[in-house]
C-alpha cells in the first residue's frame, strides 16, 4: 500500500453545490495548498467514468433465508436514502478499483440474510444491554466469543459475500469473523467505547481460531515472593567483625564450580526451549499474508482508554496494535463512517498510525461537518459522487442545492437478550476450548447437576493424553463449594469454599487415604473459637487461633501410631495422645514472669512444662516444671503437696514475688483439670474432622444447588408463592366483577326485563329494592340476636350446673369451668359488638341506597332503556 493524499481524488463544488470537473492545474493547486507537509506522488489522471444509473446498478435480491417474509421490512427492502448511499458506494468502489488496481476489493455492501445489499456502516447497531457484566470491554468480548460458534471463511483469501445482522448472529449462535467483529463492535459502541470493525489480513492461527499454541489464560501462576534481607544500619561505634580467614583460592574455586553448574543448567534450559519451540512451530502457510480476517479496533479518548488496542473477537483477547499475528489492514468502519487505510503494511501493523483524522493516511467516505469525528451530519467524499451527480443532474432528479446528507440509521432492530439467554451464554449451554497442553470446558449455570461452570484440564503432552491437574469451578452450590483442584501426580485435592457453611470452612486440602495429611483453613471471624487453620498428619494435629480473649494462638497434639486391629473398625477409635502443646500471646496487663507463653501437657510422661514470656530486660524466660502425683487419677484419694512434685523451676526476675507452696499446689490442681479439658478439645477436633469427611461425602452425593428467590422457574417455593399471588389476584378480580353487577338486575328480571321504564315501573323498582334491603337487614339482625340468646342460655345452664356440683369438683374441673365461662363471655361480647355495628351500618347503607336510587337515571325522567346502561 502507498501513502496517497485523498484530496487528489476529490471533485470541487461551486457555491450552489454544483459539481464540476477540475482541470489538472486546479487539482495540482489544491494539492499544494492543502497538503504542503505530505510528500507528493505521481498518480494516474482521474478516470472519466461512464454515468451510473442507480435503478439498474443493483441486481435483484438473492434469497438466502428460508422465510424472508418473517423478517421486518427494513431487512427486506431499502429506503430511498439507503439506495442513494449504495449508489455513492458503488461509484466510490469503481473509482477506488480503477486507481488502486493492485489492492483487493473493499468490504462495502455485502448481502444480508434476506439477500439484500446493505452498507456495512448501517449493519452496526450500537446497543447497551441491561447486564452490568457487559459494560467492560473484556467481559463483552468474552461473552461474544463464548456465545457464538465460529465458522471459517470460504475461500479464506476472499471477502465474504454476506454479512448477517447482529440480531440474527445473536439468535443463531454462529458466524464468521466479520459477524463476530460486527456484534462485538455494536456492544462496545453502546457501552461508550470508540470501537471500529477492522477488515484486514491475519495469520492462519488467528483465522482458524487456533489457540493450541497459546498459554491458558485461566491458570493463575503463583509468583514466588523474594524476601530481601534488610541490612542493619551502619553505626559509628561498633565492634569490629572477626578477621575473615577463608581462603580466597577455595572461594574462587567454589564460585567457579557454581558458575559451571549454572552454565550447564542454562545450556540445558536453552536446548529444551529450542526443542519446545521446534515442536510448537507451525507448518508453512501457502496463503500467508492473504488470509482475510476481521477484528475490532478500540481507540483512546473514551471510557478512559489510554492507548489504541485490538480485540480478537473469536477469542475475546485484547492485543497490541503491533501484534505480529495481524498482517495488514484494508479498512475500518463504525456506525458513522468508513475509512480506507492508505499506509504501507509491508511490515504488518507495526508502523500504522490510527489517527483517522489524518487524511494522508486514512481515506474517508464521509466528510463530517465538524472537525471532530462523531457528528451525525456528513458530506459525501467526492471520490464517490462525482459521476452520479453529473448523471442525475442531467436528468433533473437531484436537488443540486442539497450538499450535506445524513448517514442512514441502522436497519437492524435493537438487540436484546433475556436473562435466561444471557445465563445460557454458550451454544447448547456448553463450549470447549483447547490451549497449550490445556483443555477448557465451560458450562452454563445450572446446566450440570453438580453446579460446575468451568473445568480446566492440564496435560503433560501436546496430544492431551497424560492428565496432570484438573481445576473445577462451581456456582450456586448448597455446600458453598467454589473451586476444586485435583493434582493427579500427588493425588491431592484442594477445595475452596464461599462463606456461609455451618463449619465456616474456607479451604480444604487433603489426599486420598484413611490417614493422610490434610489442611483446613476457616473463616476465623465467623467462628466463636477463633480457629483459623487446622493441620492434621498421621501423628500430629495442630490448630491455629486468632483474636481470642485468652490469647491462645497455637495448640499441637502428638499421637502414638494407631495400633493395627483386625476386624471391623471401631467408631470411637481415638488415637493415644503423647503430649499437647499450647502457646499464648502476650497479655500486657500481666507481668511477663506471670504470663504463660507455652504450656506443654506431657501426658505420657505425666509432666507439665510451663514457659513464661520473656521480659525486655532479661535474656531468658522463666520456666516451671510439675510432675503429677502417682495416684493423680484416683478420684477417691485426696492429693497432697510435696516438694517432689515441683521438679524444676527457674525465675528470671529475682525481684518477682515467689509462689508459695499453697499457690503451687492449687496451680498443679488447675493444670490437671486443664489437661482433661484440653484432651477433650483435641478429641473433639478429631471428631470434627471425621464429621467433615462424612458430611462432604453426603454433600457430593446429594449435589444440591441453591436457587434465587427471584428465579421462579427453578425455585419451587418462589414458584408456589407466585402461584398463590396470582390466585389471590384472580380472586380479587372476580370479587370486583361481582361488585360491579347491576343492583337492579334481579328486580328487572322479576318484572320481565321491560324494554322501557315508565313512572309506575320506576316506583315499583324503587319499592322492591327498599323492601328487599329492609328484609335482609332484619333477617341478619334476627340471626345475630338468636345466636346471642343461645349463648346466654348455654352460659346460664353451665352456671347452674356449677352451683349444683361445686362441692365435689376437683381443681381441674374448676379450671375447665372458668375457661368455658371466659370463652362464652368472649363470644357474647363479640355478638354484642356485631349487633351494634349492624344497627349503625344499616342506617348508613339505607341512606346510601336512597341516594343511589335517586341518582339512577333509569328511575327518573327521562327514563332510559335498561340495556343502554353500561
Amino acid at each position: 500500500m502507498t501513502e496517497t493524499n485523498g484530496d487528489e481524488l476529490h471533485a470541487s463544488h461551486d457555491v450552489n453545490g454544483h459539481e464540476h470537473a477540475d482541470t489538472d492545474e486546479e487539482v495540482a493547486d489544491q494539492q499544494n495548498d492543502s497538503n504542503n507537509d505530505v510528500q507528493e506522488e505521481i498518480l494516474p489522471p482521474k478516470p472519466k467514468l461512464q454515468p451510473i444509473i442507480a435503478p439498474d446498478m443493483f441486481p435483484p435480491p438473492i434469497v438466502i433465508c428460508e422465510n424472508p417474509e418473517n423478517y421486518p421490512e427494513s431487512y427486506r427492502t431499502n429506503t430511498k436514502k439507503e439506495e442513494l448511499i449504495l449508489t455513492f458506494i458503488e461509484n466510490f468502489r469503481r473509482q477506488y478499483h480503477y486507481i488502486y488496481r493492485d489492492r483487493k476489493p473493499l468490504f462495502l455492501n455485502p448481502l444480508n440474510e434476506c439477500g439484500l445489499p446493505k452498507f456495512v456502516c448501517t449493519t452496526v447497531q450500537p446497543t447497551l444491554l441491561s447486564f452490568s457484566k457487559l459494560f467492560q470491554w473484556n467481559d463483552a468480548a468474552e461473552f461474544v466469543a463464548d456465545h457464538l460458534n465460529y465458522e471459517l471463511l470460504e475461500p479464506p483469501h476472499e471477502l465474504p459475500k454476506t454479512l448477517w445482522s447482529p440480531e440474527k448472529v445473536l439468535y443463531d449462535h454462529r458466524g464468521n469473523c466479520f459477524d463476530y467483529a460486527n456484534l462485538l463492535c455494536s456492544f462496545l459502541i453502546g457501552a461508550g467505547y470508540d470501537a471500529f470493525v477492522v477488515s484486514g489480513y491475519a495469520t492462519r492461527e488467528v483465522c482458524f481460531m487456533d489457540t493450541t499454541r497459546l498459554p491458558n489464560p485461566y491458570i493463575k501462576k503463583r509468583e514466588e515472593k523474594h524476601i530481601e534481607r534488610i541490612k542493619p544500619p551502619h553505626k559509628k561505634y561498633t565492634v569490629k567483625p572477626p578477621k575473615d580467614l577463608t581462603s580466597k583460592y577455595d572461594a574462587y574455586m567454589h564460585q567457579r564450580h557454581l558458575d559451571k553448574i549454572q552454565a550447564d543448567k542454562n545450556r540445558r534450559q536453552e536446548e529444551e526451549n529450542k526443542r519446545i519451540a521446534e515442536i510448537e512451530k507451525p507448518l508453512p502457510d501457502p496463503l500467508y499474508g492473504i488470509r482475510v480476517h476481521a477484528w475490532v479496533l478500540v481507540l483512546p479518548g473514551k471510557r478512559e482508554v489510554p492507548e489504541a488496542f485490538f480485540i480478537e473477537p473469536t477469542t475475546g483477547y485484547g492485543k497490541a496494535t503491533n501484534d505480529v499475528e495481524y498482517l495488514g489492514i484494508e479498512s475500518v468502519w463504525n456506525h458513522q463512517n468508513y475509512w480506507v487505510n492508505m499506509q504501507d503494511c509491508s511490515n504488518g501493523c507495526e508502523s500504522l498510525q490510527f489517527d483517522l483524522n489524518d487524511q494522508a493516511r486514512w481515506e474517508f467516505m464521509f466528510t463530517y461537518s465538524t472537525s471532530l469525528r462523531g457528528a451525525v451530519t456528513a458530506t459525501l467524499n467526492t471520490i464517490g459522487n462525482s459521476a452520479i451527480l453529473d448523471e442525475e443532474e442531467d436528468k433533473g432528479t437531484v436537488d443540486t442545492t442539497q450538499k450535506d446528507i445524513e448517514v442512514p440509521p441502522s436497519w437492524v432492530r435493537h438487540l436484546d437478550l433475556t436473562p435466561a439467554e444471557f445465563q445460557n451464554r454458550y451454544p447448547h449451554s456448553r463450549k470447549t476450548y483447547f490451549y497449550k497442553k490445556t483443555r477448557v470446558e465451560k458450562y452454563a449455570p445450572y446446566f450440570m447437576k453438580d453446579g460446575i461452570v468451568l473445568k480446566i484440564s492440564e496435560f503433560a503432552d501436546y496430544d492431551f493424553k497424560e492428565l496432570i491437574y484438573v481445576t473445577q469451578k462451581y456456582e450456586h452450590r448448597h455446600d458453598k463449594l467454589e473451586e476444586r483442584g485435583h493434582d493427579i501426580r500427588t493425588n491431592t485435592v484442594c477445595e475452596i469454599y464461599l462463606p456461609g457453611r455451618p463449619d465456616q470452612l474456607k479451604e480444604h486440602t487433603y489426599g486420598f487415604g484413611p490417614e493422610f495429611e490434610r489442611t483446613m483453613i476457616y473463616y476465623d471471624k465467623a467462628r466463636l473459637d477463633g480457629l483459623a487453620k487446622r493441620h492434621e498428619t498421621m501423628l500430629e494435629l495442630t490448630d491455629y487461633f486468632v483474636n481470642r480473649d485468652d490469647f491462645l494462638e497455637y495448640r499441637k497434639a502428638l499421637f502414638e501410631p494407631r495400633p493395627k486391629k483386625f476386624g471391623p473398625a471401631e467408631k470411637d477409635n481415638q488415637r493415644p495422645i503423647i503430649s499437647i502443646t499450647e502457646r499464648y500471646g502476650r497479655n500486657v496487663e500481666l507481668n511477663a514472669n506471670d504470663d504463660i507463653r507455652e504450656l506443654v501437657f506431657a501426658i505420657k510422661d505425666d509432666k507439665f512444662v510451663i514457659t513464661y514470656h520473656r521480659d525486655d530486660i532479661h535474656i531468658t524466660p522463666s520456666t516451671r516444671t510439675y510432675i503429677k502425683p502417682v495416684n493423680w487419677n484416683d478420684k477417691t484419694i485426696t492429693i497432697k503437696w510435696s516438694d517432689d512434685l515441683l521438679l524444676e523451676t527457674y525465675q528470671a526476675d529475682e525481684d518477682f514475688k515467689q509462689m508459695s507452696k499453697r499457690d503451687l499446689y492449687y496451680k498443679m490442681l488447675k493444670l490437671m483439670e486443664q489437661e482433661e479439658e484440653v484432651t477433650r478439645r483435641v478429641q473433639k477436633a478429631e471428631d470434627e474432622i471425621r464429621d467433615l469427611q462424612n458430611r462432604r461425602q453426603q454433600e457430593e452425593l446429594s449435589n444440591e444447588l441453591e436457587y434465587s428467590v427471584y428465579d421462579t422457574e427453578r425455585n419451587k417455593k418462589s414458584r408456589e408463592y407466585r402461584d398463590l399471588l396470582d390466585k389471590r389476584d384472580k380472586e380479587e378480580k372476580r370479587k370486583r366483577e361481582i361488585k360491579d353487577v347491576d343492583y337492579l338486575a334481579p328486580f328487572l328480571a322479576a318484572i320481565g326485563k321491560p324494554s322501557r321504564i315508565n313512572a309506575h315501573t320506576a316506583q315499583t323498582l324503587r319499592t322492591s329494592a327498599q323492601h328487599d334491603f329492609k328484609e335482609r337487614s332484619i333477617r341478619k339482625a334476627n340471626l345475630m340476636q338468636a345466636r346471642y340468646e343461645n349463648e346466654v342460655q348455654e352460659l346460664i345452664t353451665k352456671q347452674q350446673w356449677y352451683q349444683k356440683h361445686q362441692i365435689g369438683m376437683t381443681k381441674e374441673d374448676e379450671l375447665e369451668y372458668q375457661r368455658v365461662c371466659q370463652d362464652a363471655q368472649f363470644r357474647l361480647h363479640i355478638l354484642e359488638e356485631r349487633l351494634d355495628r349492624h344497627k349503625k351500618l344499616t342506617a348508613e347503607k339505607y341512606l346510601q341506597l336512597e341516594s343511589k336510587l335517586n341518582e339512577d337515571p333509569r328511575l327518573k325522567e327521562p327514563y332510559i332503556i335498561p340495556e343502554e346502561k353500561k
